[in-house]
């Protein structure tokens, strides 16, 4: 590929040296030309070749036409050489559509075609020369086939430069139709995406509308939006108002209801006080009226209860009765906590035998304990029935309140089968 790329550069080169001998290069291709002769020794060869044939041939045909009389009658030569001559002092033209008839192929091809006609032109008239000097061999011998060869070696030349041109214009020609193509489907392209264009400006335009429309409607709901708002701060300010005024009255109220707490709290106190007192007041009525019932008793039996050990000894608790035959019976006990075997759960109950035999007893009922500070538990029975069938009363330990026959072991007993002994 370097290699053809390289002859391609030296034959374009060589169509420079043939444009550049008829003065038809423009200033850039002048320049282009004397760089690469700088470097290209054997381009410079041939613009040597190509300027010897230009000059020293056109020299050597005047002089043959001068010297000869039949040349001298020859129009061609010197239409030739006053051809070359307006070719040298011409400006070179840098518009390659002066020297091109058509407009897609380049310049430096119709150049390569002037000098080749130019130089067959030059070679057409060498010709003729020779064939009249031909027949004039006395004059010049020698000299004809010397410059005829030198004619045909530069002629070659410039076939070899028309080929390469030619070569060069069918694939310019090619990159043409290639491009036009290219330029078709570019419309074609060009066409559609115009349209869609339109579509797109219409579509935008009707958008543009309804935006237009949805601006106005939102600024409205925006305005709307904003009075609302303003309403709703008027009317949390107000809400606020009222709430720190709400605030005030209730440390205020605060205040008030701790000075009533402590009001009521004192009253309270005096209340419980009092309550006391009236039930103490009532225990001592109820006392005082139980005094008095004893007082005044008749066939009253008063009796100490108490258990012994097996050495004799007085064992706690121990109890005291107050019995009023077929009226009334007070049982009272003491210490009943302290002995061994009582839980928080315990419970006292007092029982009545009705004989020794009795396997049923009746439960009269529970202790409960009537002065904490005397550790003193009581039980009133005033049932007359009842008591008219009792023989003697015990004690047990059981487990719960809810019971119909004792499972403790009994104490405290005492039996009711005795004499008053205050009458």
């Amino acid at each position: 590929m370097t290699d053809n790329h390289s002859q391609f550069d030296h034959d374009r080169y060589e169509e420079l040296c043939a444009l550049a001998t008829a003065g038809a290069l423009t200033t850039e291709e002048s320049a282009a030309l004397l760089t690469h002769l700088n470097q290209c020794a054997e381009c410079n060869k041939v613009f040597a070749q190509y300027q010897s044939l230009a000059n020293e041939g056109m020299s050597m045909l005047t002089d043959l036409h001068r010297s000869t009389p039949e040349v001298a009658q020859f129009d061609e030569t010197s239409a030739l050489a006053r051809l070359l001559d307006t070719a040298k002092h011409s400006p070179p033209n840098t518009k390659s559509k002066h020297l091109s008839p058509f407009p897609f192929v380049p310049s430096i091809v119709w150049r390569g075609v002037a000098a080749a006609s130019i130089l067959g032109c030059i070679g057409f008239g060498s010709y003729h020369l020779g064939e009249r000097r031909h027949r004039d061999a006395a004059i010049v011998p020698t000299f004809l086939p010397v410059q005829t060869s030198n004619v045909d070696s530069d002629t070659q030349k410039v076939k070899l430069a028309l080929q390469a041109s030619q070569r060069h214009e069918a694939e310019l020609q090619s990159l043409v139709s290639t491009s036009s193509a290219q330029i078709e489907k570019l419309r074609a392209d060009a066409k559609a995406a115009q349209a869609r264009l339109d579509n797109l400006t219409a579509s935008l335009t009707a958008s543009k509308t309804d935006a237009a429309s949805q601006i106005v409607s939102l600024t409205e709901q925006r305005d709307a939006a904003n009075a609302r708002l303003r309403d709703a701060q008027q009317s949390y300010q107000t809400v606020q108002d009222e709430l720190n005024n709400l605030r005030s009255q209730r440390k205020q109220d605060l205040v008030r209801i701790a000075s009533l707490e402590s009001q009521v709290g004192g009253l309270t106190v005096a209340v419980n006080d009092q309550d006391k007192r009236t039930k103490n007041d009532e225990q001592y009525l109820a006392s005082d009226k139980d005094i008095r019932d004893l007082i005044g008793a008749r066939n009253l039996y008063i009796a100490d209860i108490m258990d012994v050990n097996e050495t004799g000894q007085a064992r706690k608790p121990f109890g005291r009765v107050f019995y009023t035959k077929t009226k009334s019976l007070i049982f009272y006990a003491y210490d009943l906590d302290r002995q061994p075997g009582v839980k928080q759960t315990s419970t006292f109950h007092v029982w009545g035998r009705t004989s020794a035999n009795d396997r049923q007893p009746i439960n009269l009922g529970l202790l409960y304990l009537d002065s904490e500070t005397n550790r003193r538990w009581t039980l009133r029975v005033d049932n007359p029935e009842q008591l008219a069938r009792l023989d003697a009363v015990f004690v047990t330990i059981e487990p719960g309140k809810q019971i119909e026959k004792p499972s403790g072991k009994p104490f405290l007993y005492a039996s009711l089968r005795r004499e008053p002994n205050h009458p």
